[in-house]
């Protein structure tokens, strides 16, 4: 594992209605991780992409709603698109 880079800040809103948000980080550039920073909310996700779009890998016990994986999603690929990745 590399350096863990910052990508962006995400905000999600989760199923019930609160608004959680935090960093986006990678050290590989193929599993992305999300961590709240609002308070009292321990939650986060590994988030990987493949042909069929985002996915969870492993974190919270609890498996979270594809929704909230692909709002998370939806704002790495816009940060990706605006942001390539120079070789």
């Amino acid at each position: 594992m590399g350096v863990k880079k910052h990508l962006l800040d995400a905000e999600i809103k989760l199923s019930g209605g609160k608004m959680v948000k935090g960093p986006v980080t990678t050290s590989d550039d193929k599993t992305y991780y999300f961590k709240s920073q609002s308070g009292g909310s321990d939650f986060y996700l590994y988030l990987i992409r493949d042909d069929n779009g985002w996915y969870e890998s492993g974190g919270n016990e609890a498996e979270q709603p594809q929704e909230i994986v692909d709002q998370v999603g939806q704002q790495i690929d816009t940060y990706l698109k605006e942001n390539p990745v120079l070789d």
